[in-house]
């Protein structure tokens, strides 16, 4: 509920501030934009993914009443706080990263009590990503000279590296559950390793130092993800929007690679690869949502609601207009920029409009949630 608002409402925030002078903040707009995608949207939705998934791993109950009410109002103040004044800065710093903080907390004590030790790498990223804030942080304080670029991009790419590891999972076995599949979809321990080695390498290569090796790990990366794509390709999962959902979404990660490695030998539109992984992360994240409402109220995930097809080809639309149109002509890149955010808008609210009701309801199966 909370990722599905703050997509809204700070899209259109950006889109008067893009297009515009009525709104002034106390941080520069486009920091401000890239933040909110990245620590105010992406993290609500992996949070509540893993406050969710980490009481299923180790059957130990997550923030629930109060305690979770709490760390939302953590999270919710501290989307207001760019507009006071400078003087406040320190306030809104403490609030945002306690957000991050008490979240790790909630999602690694589970783990740690039970010793799931195999799913440490999601604690490890979780602290990298209260690293990847402070520093943004330190950086608009005045403590660390680049720390705003490295804190975003360092946040940026941890999600990116956070939801490869995870769609490793999840992409299969929906499409397995969903279509009824007799058997399990093909993978490869080979390729799952090195794909985690090279993000680990990739994403300190990337950040802070940004030199052709990136670039090389980035086409490696192409060829893995894509062999994977191959793998877990299945003719009818276009009949199915929550599976078609997720297949595209793991395309458009594939190209935001494919856009980095381009860079490097054309002169590109600036930040396609980033908004490409961005699209990627916002299909993916819309079309998992989407599904896990859907079980987590009671209701029949075989059968969701038919409109996600329409709000999902709204988010394609967007990318279309965001990434392609420029590439095509710049000579109407605000009008581009405008019609995606108005379609972005579009298939979130379309998204809330259906899924909202479910939300404030108790389960239709009378089950505890």
């Amino acid at each position: 509920m909370a990722a599905g608002l703050v997509a809204v409402i700070s899209m259109v925030l950006w889109g008067v501030f893009f297009h515009t002078t009525l709104l002034t903040s106390q941080i520069d707009t486009v920091i401000w934009h890239a933040h909110e995608m990245i620590f105010a949207y992406a993290m609500a939705v992996i949070v509540g993914f893993l406050l969710t998934a980490v009481q299923n791993w180790t059957g130990i109950q997550t923030l629930i009443g109060k305690p979770l009410l709490a760390l939302f109002a953590l999270w919710a103040s501290a989307r207001f706080l760019p507009f006071v004044a400078d003087k406040y800065l320190l306030f809104q710093a403490i609030i945002d990263i306690s957000f991050l903080l008490f979240s790790l907390i909630a999602i690694a004590y589970p783990i740690i009590k039970t010793k799931q030790w195999k799913h440490i790498g999601v604690i490890a990223k979780l602290l990298f990503m209260v690293i990847a804030h402070s520093l943004f942080y330190l950086g608009l304080l005045g403590f660390v000279e680049q720390g705003v670029t490295w804190g975003l991009y360092l946040g940026f790419y941890l999600i990116l590296s956070l939801i490869l590891m995870m769609i490793r999972r999840l992409i299969p076995f929906f499409i397995e559950r969903g279509l009824g599949l007799d058997y399990e979809l093909k993978n490869s321990k080979f390729l799952d390793v090195l794909s985690l080695i090279l993000m680990v390498v990739y994403i300190p290569v990337e950040v802070f130092f940004n030199t052709p090796i990136s670039t090389v790990i980035a086409t490696l990366l192409i060829v893995i993800h894509s062999i994977r794509l191959i793998y877990w390709y299945h003719p009818k999962i276009w009949t199915k929007p929550l599976l078609w959902g997720l297949y595209l979404a793991y395309g458009l990660l594939i190209l935001g690679f494919g856009f980095k490695v381009l860079s490097y030998f054309i002169i590109l539109p600036p930040h396609l690869d980033v908004h490409s992984f961005a699209f990627g992360i916002g299909l993916i994240t819309i079309s998992m949502m989407s599904r896990v409402s859907l079980g987590h109220t009671g209701n029949n995930v075989f059968n969701p609601p038919k409109q996600l097809n329409i709000i999902f080809i709204l988010l394609l639309l967007s990318f279309i207009f965001r990434i392609i149109f420029p590439m095509l002509s710049m000579a109407y890149y605000s009008e581009w920029i405008l019609v995606a955010q108005v379609f972005w808008i579009s298939a979130f609210t379309w998204f809330l409009w259906i899924y909202a009701p479910m939300f404030f309801k108790a389960r239709i199966d009378g089950k505890f949630g």
